[in-house]
């Protein structure tokens, strides 16, 4: 079946304007995480990238700002750890 949705032809017909270049919104709002990204209501759990509630022209940026906030929170994982021993 994998085979099948991966071989359906898709034909792109335009791109749209900078309106529709924004990330979407929900997710987890930012007073629920701390500075690392963790969850308050969690802790141990990160989120990053379009888990957190935000909407931004990123203006094809979407990307970036998802390596962005998963690099704080890789660091938050590691200080989190670190502050258990």
């Amino acid at each position: 079946m994998a085979e099948r949705i991966k071989a359906v032809p898709l034909t792109l017909t335009g791109v749209q304007g900078l309106e529709r270049a924004i990330s979407s919104a929900g997710g987890v709002i930012l007073d629920g995480v701390d500075e690392r990204l963790m969850l308050v209501a969690r802790p141990g759990v990160f989120v990053a990238g379009e888990m957190l509630d935000w909407e931004a022209p990123t203006g094809g940026y979407l990307l970036q700002a998802s390596f962005a906030s998963a690099i704080v929170a890789a660091e938050g994982v590691i200080d989190w750890l670190d502050s258990r021993d």
